[in-house]
């Protein structure tokens, strides 16, 4: 409470009144508040507890001796305080210098897995989400002094010779307390790297970015600034100003010493850490852990090392300096004082060669950090290690872009595109681990790795093509002529990539999880374009599109190019045991019919894998996860319009895993499946038409075999638990990622629960399929000039016996669910009353209809449910907006019924209209929904 109290009233004597009020003095140079600071984190870490007290019964308090007791809550505030102390005196130097190649300082993408604060775009903690705020180096700085969300923007560059800094600029001193802060930071790290508490080793992570930032930005201002050339040429008289200088610079370069230190306290813990036993992942991996160390939980300080390693690299965005020692600089000398923007990589280059490229020193110093990532993101049982461990290798690819070597001449961006690289294969196999791991968190985190290293290799390509123009290379003409008919993915991307990123790429655009899916959907349309809209490849980095108006048809050209693997790997995932990847899959199955398999250039591509992909479509025909079931559903009845006669051999089993479907105990199932009918008759003709309406006469009148039931009954039903016992067959909609395969009938698949006992189908719901059924005929073949075939016309002389079937139908209300029967039949008559057209309707098929509307509208007894009275009243105004609300008024009053509710109705309507006129809004009208994770349509927009 002292400390506090102390630290306050330091804070508080910065406030400088007088002219300037409410200006706030920097608290960088003020010893106190930096002493405090490490106070805090002396407390934290024992150097001085808290004496433990007892009171009495009469309110006295006594020690209870030498006993004291160590709290990480001041050591996780010091921290806290460390990393705000860091950006704020990171944010006073000058940005490092732009790159000059084209490929920019990679500080443009810190999306995914991002922390905001230290290390950039590390993730640490808190949800992944797909973007974060620009961070120090970029210019945007937290206000330590300020109040919440209080930002300071640093504008300043470089003037255009590089060597004066900028104006405005306030660097340290050599007598500053922030290095005698960073002095003590490297025992601070080494001692709290693999703390008990997790939180505080998060915020060790962050330490570490930001010391690693501050650390290199200063070697930046010393390049930007030239001080050895300055000190070189002053006069003896200046020897005081000298000697600063030499401090100075001798303060940053021991600060750099202990960079390196903490980089090999982090890799001296992470090296134990992966030679810890590890459970199997073969067998039953929940059971094979070794007590708590599940595949759920954290595993130890790995995790954390990682996030530590991953914010260390990212930190490092100042030139190479292995060589620099405290010792060794002598004014005027240019030691680890090259030009140059270096990283990461150019300090640890032999922990990026592989063991036989080593010159020496045995193979331990070679390619371990590499093939311990690997291990992490593929192997490992932890799904926390698999996604900390991509996020490391995105940050590495970030640094290979970055760098440069200490001439400045030669890059390392060949361990990005040589086939030969150690970091390749790792990126390689990394990859497609991750992107189909069965948890959301780690696929998310491979999915930030996939774009970072994608646009990372399309920019090496523009680069290489630029330098190729520079220097006058042409290449021959069957080159081109090849590079024509490619994307500038493919052309960027090796031969082995593609066929490994692309079908994980596309599969991802569908997965369940929304972050997954919107963040792939993104990726894909900076890698093709937005919908083709990109008319030519743009000069700049952040627009490397190759869209259909280019070359190579844009991303579906590249698809059809690659139906072969993307085909495969498909029906592998249609059979995954992950619920939402067969899902996915089937989704991307049905997309591959309905863009690819019409397209006019490209459907060729996909028909020699059409048998294929059915065979995986009618395997998920048995899955007992009815969104896998809906969606091979409508992927079946795709492919047999896009490939009627490839799919013409199954077209049986097709049909009978159809007319299943529409009786399904799931009514998006139904819905889907009368969907798919609908398709196959309009690629098949009559023939089709003739099967279909077998199937409708025949399922139509099925609600009159539903069992009578009383309201009293089903409820006492739906309370009795074991009535339920045993007949779950809904998927619950879970992310489990480990759903077991077993012998259920079919396929085999299981869902969330081990069910093998399903739900009988109720008479009811095979009527409910029936009127979607209809819808779909209607819609499509009612009206002979907008028929889907000519030679497939619904004529009154077929239509009008099953309308009046149905109305016969929908009227029983012997039992409790033909009240959700009639709401599926308001809710499907406005768009078959609108195929059908205002003659045909008003002649023939109103009167079949307005009685059972009008009754379930007034519901006089109040006996209907609110969702069927809701979807009376939205079927009653959308039909009285096509024949006109004074002809269907009228029909209601000829019913005796309805007139009254109507009238309600359309006066709420009105009085809506009224309001959004009154309040400068638009009205909408019926309501329009949109998911919550994502924007909007164009037609959803007021």
């Amino acid at each position: 409470i002292e400390l506090s109290t102390h630290l306050l009233e330091v804070i508080s004597s910065e406030i400088i009144g007088g002219g300037d009020v409410g200006h706030v003095a920097p608290l960088s140079e003020n010893e106190s508040y930096a002493r405090g600071i490490l106070r805090l984190v002396e407390l934290g870490s024992g150097g001085g507890g808290m004496m433990t007290t007892t009171t009495n019964e009469n309110g006295e308090t006594k020690d209870d001796g030498n006993k004291t007791i160590v709290r990480w809550e001041p050591l996780a505030v010091g921290l806290r305080l460390i990393v705000d102390y860091l950006q704020a005196r990171t944010g006073e130097l000058p940005p490092p210098p732009p790159r000059t190649d084209g490929c920019g300082n990679g500080d443009d993408e810190d999306e995914g897995t991002g922390l905001g604060t230290g290390g950039g775009g590390v993730y640490a903690e808190g949800p992944r989400i797909p973007k974060i705020d620009p961070v120090a180096p970029l210019g945007i700085v937290e206000n330590i002094n300020g109040g919440a969300g209080a930002t300071t923007t640093n504008n300043n560059t470089n003037e255009s010779n590089g060597k004066k800094p900028p104006a405005g600029s306030t660097p340290p001193t050599a007598n500053s307390p922030v290095f005698e802060l960073m002095k003590a930071l490297p025992s601070i790290v080494d001692a709290h790297v693999e703390h008990a508490e997790p939180r505080v080793r998060s915020l060790v992570a962050q330490v570490v970015g930001v010391y690693a930032l501050y650390a290199t930005s200063l070697l930046n201002w010393l390049d930007s600034c030239s001080i050895s050339e300055e000190v070189g040429t002053n006069d003896c008289s200046n020897d005081e100003e000298n000697n600063q200088l030499k401090q100075l610079k001798q303060s940053i370069y021991s600060a750099q010493t202990g960079r390196r230190a903490i980089h090999a306290a982090i890799l001296l813990s992470l090296t134990s850490h992966l030679q810890m036993k590890e459970p199997s992942r073969t067998d039953n991996p929940s059971a094979a852990s070794d007590g708590a160390l599940d595949d759920t939980t954290g595993w130890r300080a790995l995790e954390t090392n990682l996030h530590a390693l991953a914010s260390y690299i990212d930190g490092c965005v100042g030139r190479s300096s292995s060589n620099a020692r405290a010792d060794d600089v002598v004014v005027g000398d240019d030691s680890g004082h090259n030009a140059g923007n270096g990283s990461y990589v150019d300090e640890e280059i032999h922990l990026f060669q592989s063991p036989e490229l080593g010159d020496g020193g045995g193979d331990d110093q070679f390619g371990w950090l590499l093939s311990g990532l690997e291990h992490c993101c593929v192997i490992h049982v932890n799904r926390h290690v698999r996604a900390a461990s991509a996020a490391v290798l995105g940050v590495l690819v970030k640094a290979c872009m970055r760098s440069s070597s200490r001439g400045g001449g030669d890059s390392h961006r060949d361990l990005l595109v040589d086939e030969t690289s150690l970091f390749r294969s790792v990126l390689k196999n990394s990859l497609r681990s991750t992107l189909e791991d069965n948890w959301s968190q780690v696929r998310m985190a491979g999915s930030v790795l996939c774009r970072r290293f994608v646009r990372a290799l399309l920019r090496i390509h523009r680069l290489d093509g630029k330098l190729n123009s520079e220097e006058g290379i042409d290449e021959d003409d069957e080159s081109d002529d090849e590079d024509e008919e490619l994307t500038l993915f493919e052309s960027a991307i090796a031969p082995d990539l593609v066929p490994m990123l692309l079908p994980r790429m596309c599969l991802n655009r569908f997965y369940l999880a929304q972050g997954v899916k919107l963040y792939s959907q993104d990726t894909w349309k900076l890698v093709f374009g937005n919908n083709g809209t990109q008319q030519q490849h743009s000069d700049s980095p952040d627009e490397l599109y190759s869209s259909e108006e280019t070359k190579g048809g844009g991303g579906m050209g590249a698809v059809a190019r690659c139906a072969a693997p993307l085909c495969r790997y498909y029906s592998k995932m249609c059979d995954a045991d992950n619920h939402a990847v067969r899902e996915a899959a089937c989704q991307g199955v049905a997309e591959l019919a309905q863009k690819v398999g019409t397209h006019p250039l490209f459907a060729e591509y996909l028909s020699p894998f059409v048998t294929m992909l059915l065979q995986a479509l009618l395997m998920c025909f048995h899955d007992e996860s009815w969104p896998v079931r809906d969606e091979a559903c409508l992927a079946c009845g795709t492919f047999c319009l896009a490939y009627p006669e490839e799919c013409l051999s199954e077209l049986p089993t097709l049909f009978e895993r159809w007319t299943e479907q529409l009786t399904d105990q799931i009514w998006s199932v139904r819905e889907d499946a009368a969907v798919a009918l609908g398709d196959a008759v309009a690629a098949y003709g009559p023939s089709m038409l003739d099967k279909v309406l077998t199937v409708l006469r025949k399922s139509l009148p099925a609600a009159r075999d539903q069992p009578p039931m009383t309201r009293a009954e089903y409820k006492r039903l739906q309370n009795d638990v074991g009535a339920h016992t045993g007949n779950q067959v809904y998927s619950c909609g879970s992310l489990a990622p480990k759903l077991k395969k077993g012998p259920a009938p079919g396929a085999g698949r299981i869902g969330c629960m081990s069910c093998f006992v399903d739900r009988p189908k109720a008479p009811w719901e095979a009527t409910d399929g029936c009127i979607y059924l209809l819808r779909e005929l209607c819609v499509r073949f009612a009206n002979r000039d907008e028929s889907d075939r000519e030679d497939v016309v619904m004529g009154d002389a077929v239509l009008l016996p099953l309308m009046t079937e149905l109305a016969d139908v929908c009227r029983l209300s012997h039992y409790p669910q033909s009240d959700d029967l009639r709401t599926t039949l308001w809710r499907q008559l406005p768009p078959i009353s609108e195929a059908l057209g205002k003659r045909r309707l008003k002649s023939l098929y109103l009167d079949l209809f307005i009685d059972s509307l009008a009754k379930n509208l007034d519901d006089q007894y109040g006996c209907a449910s609110q969702l069927s009275i809701h979807a009376a009243g939205q079927c009653s105004e959308e039909i009285a907006d096509l024949i006109g609300v004074g002809i269907f008024r009228g029909r209601l009053e000829a019913t005796g019924q309805g007139g009254v509710a109507f009238d309600r109705l359309m006066e709420d309507r009105r009085r809506e209209k009224n309001m959004a006129a009154m309040s400068g809004g638009k009205f909408v009208g019926r309501e329009m929904f949109h998911s919550p994770f994502g924007p909007p349509t164009a037609s959803q927009l007021i």
